[in-house]
């Protein structure tokens, strides 16, 4: 039996050492949602903008990068940061 040695793109290792704020970025950056954010933007059309898509798509991202396991703990940890 042949063994086809696989290449590692990148180590979990180095993602987990980085800060919560350069893992936040990364996900931000390389998640591949502008059609997603598109098709939101213009189902919404003229309605209400209190909270654009874009942004509460990057606090839900945020909460899962910083592994809040309630909207409410991840909302209560954006009240201190003020």
């Amino acid at each position: 039996m042949a063994i086809i040695p696989q290449m590692n793109l990148f180590s979990w290792t180095e993602i987990e050492e980085l800060g919560d704020l350069d893992r936040l970025r990364l996900a931000i950056e390389y998640m591949p949602d502008d059609k997603l954010m598109r098709i939101l933007e213009k189902e919404r059309k003229n309605g209400r903008d209190d909270y654009p898509i874009r942004v509460v798509w990057n606090t839900i991202l945020a909460g899962i990068v910083f592994e809040h396991k309630t909207i409410e703990s991840l909302i209560r940890e954006f009240d201190y940061s003020q």
